[in-house]
């Protein structure tokens, strides 16, 4: 029993030697690796970003039929279009006709229908002017013949001081004008010229009744001859009386009545003249309406009926331009699937694209927090996932100015902005849609400071400090920076030695006085203390191995460097 526990005790004893040896061992590593040494030397500020590739041009397949349609058949993916096959219009997609044939159908006859009627329109429009210049030609010698009739009864002058004004209150009056003329003037001569005679006739008539009675008294006379004459004078007495009742009716009724006949035929003809030509203006522009609304309705029908006829052309879509042929990928939200046989596609929707696989390009998202590094022209390291052993070389061929509307759905709260970067020469191995990881170098720094950005520390006042190998803060003015290094501007001097994994700054353990919430940030500073402790270790690691590597695979000659080189597999490494 005593051998056998005294067997256990060197044990133990052992064991615990052979922890202390290999905990001081850690230690003195942990020691070393968490010290870095300030350098100076060339950095480079990179923007690293992946993304897809795509060609810069490209001859896209749309759907130009102003409907849904269904796909018959399709050439396969994959196949290139030769300048043979656009030489002899190979037939690329082919859609579904038959509603479009009906539809043609009955635009057809929709068209027949108002080139028809549009023609009527000309017609009736030729024969509504024809009408009108009748009407109207009617109507102005209406108002001739009415002035004429005016000049005819009052004669000219008085027909003229008549013109354009209202009819006058005594008509009567019109017989003792002296401008009075025409047929008035005749026949009012003519009245008082039978009443002159008749007076004359029955003086005469009154003398010799007068003298044959003198002679009938001394009997030189019959009784006869007497009555005779007594007769006469009664006759002319009658004559006389006559005479002047019709010189009083014309005065007092023909001639007015007459006046009111012509004057109201010369108003009524001239108010029908101006009802004539309103009339026709109406009627003119109503058969211009119709004129128009046909036109329109004839224009309308030759519109569908040229896009149908369009449409069913563009239901073949034949090779314009040689390429390779790649189905375009819907939208999720259409829930079509991919391009096949059977599947409807909607108006403009893409359904080829055809590569020009000689302008390739990466397509990245640049975040909004380095877009300002990156400019158009900028040269970058492109490596495409594909071919792991070859890196090309490229330049930044566009910035968006805008940023990304279709990533804003997805992650509405970051802002990025589409970059594509071109490649310098293209390789035949290249395919669109291929994975790959850019690297745009922004700035070239020469013989700068720098040292890694885990091994700074800021405070609430944005004040920036490293760390000395024995743990003393030393304020820093940092300038620019890449993924792994920051510029130092001062603070630190060629060779000083930091703390890779420096400790927290003091005032962030005495934000809370509360010593539960001191002891949890406490913690969580050891947490990320020995996590830096880790990475630093590794970044080292990596750093001893990348020297051992072939220096030709390394594209950039600046980065046959040491410090560079770990920098540059530690970005390989993210």
């Amino acid at each position: 029993m005593n051998t056998l526990g005294r067997k256990r005790l060197c044990i133990t004893f052992f064991c615990a030697l052979l922890l202390l040896f290999t905990a001081c061992k850690k230690d003195e590593s942990r020691q070393a690796q968490e010290l870095y040494q300030v350098a100076l030397g060339n950095l480079d500020i990179c923007v690293l970003e992946s993304g897809a590739l795509e060609t810069l041009v490209s001859n896209d397949i749309v759907q130009n039929v102003r409907r849904m349609t269904k796909i018959l058949e399709i050439v396969d993916e994959g196949t290139m279009i030769t300048a043979e096959d656009v030489k002899n219009a190979r037939v690329l997609v082919r859609f579904e006709t038959k509603d479009i044939e009906d539809t043609l159908f009955e635009h057809q006859t929709a068209f027949e229908n108002a080139e028809s009627s549009f023609t009527q329109g000309e017609e009736s429009l030729i024969i509504q002017t024809s009408d009108n210049e009748t009407a109207l030609r009617n109507g102005e010698l209406a108002v001739i013949y009415a002035e004429n009739d005016l000049r005819k009864l009052v004669g000219d002058r008085m027909a003229e001081r008549f013109a354009g004004s209202e009819k006058p209150r005594d008509i009567a009056a019109l017989l003792d004008d002296p401008e009075l003329g025409g047929q008035a003037k005749q026949d009012l001569t003519t009245l008082s010229s039978d009443i002159e005679l008749a007076q004359i006739r029955l003086n005469r008539a009154t003398q010799k009744l007068e003298y044959t009675r003198k002679l009938y008294e001394k009997q030189f006379v019959s009784k006869n001859e007497l009555e005779t004459d007594e007769l006469e004078v009664e006759t002319q007495k009658k004559t006389l009386v006559t005479a002047k009742g019709k010189y009083e009716i014309f005065r007092r009724y023909d001639f007015i009545t007459n006046f009111h006949r012509v004057w109201a035929t010369l108003i009524n003809s001239k108010e029908n003249l101006i009802r004539i030509k309103a009339v026709n203006r109406s009627r003119l522009v109503s058969a211009e309406a119709v004129l128009r609304s046909r036109k329109q309705n004839l224009l309308r029908a030759t519109t569908r009926l040229e896009e149908t006829k369009e449409a069913l052309e563009n239901c073949t879509i034949r090779a314009t331009a040689p390429g390779l042929v790649v189905y375009e990928t819907p939208p999720r939200w259409m829930n079509t699937g991919p391009i096949r046989p059977g599947v409807e596609i909607r108006h403009r929707q893409t359904i080829i694209k055809l590569p020009d696989l000689d302008q390739m390009a990466v397509k990245v998202n640049i975040h909004e927090s380095q877009v300002d590094l990156v400019s158009v022209g900028m040269p970058a390291i492109i490596s495409v996932d594909a071919m792991p052993n070859q890196s090309f070389t490229g330049k930044v061929n566009k910035k968006a100015l805008l940023p990304s509307s279709q990533n804003q759905w997805l992650t509405p709260d970051v802002k990025v902005y589409e970059t594509l970067v071109a490649f310098d020469t293209s390789d035949p191995n290249l395919r669109p849609g291929m994975n790959a990881s850019v690297e745009i170098v922004a700035e070239q720094l020469r013989d700068v400071l720098y040292v890694p950005s885990q091994s700074v520390r800021t405070n609430a006042a944005g004040e920036h400090f490293c760390f000395t190998a024995d743990g003393k803060p030393v304020p820093v003015e940092l300038g620019k920076r890449n993924q792994s290094f920051v510029v130092v501007l001062a603070g630190l001097e060629q060779g000083d030695q930091i703390l890779m994994a420096p400790p927290p700054l003091m005032e962030s353990k005495q934000q809370d006085g509360d010593p539960e919430q001191e002891r949890m940030a406490a913690a969580r500073e050891k947490l990320i203390q020995s996590k830096q402790r880790e990475e630093a270790k590794s970044n080292k690691d990596k750093k001893e191995a990348a020297k051992e590597e072939d220096k030709s695979e390394n594209v950039k000659e600046d980065k046959s460097q040491p410090v560079e080189e770990g920098a540059g597999t530690e970005k390989k490494s993210e």
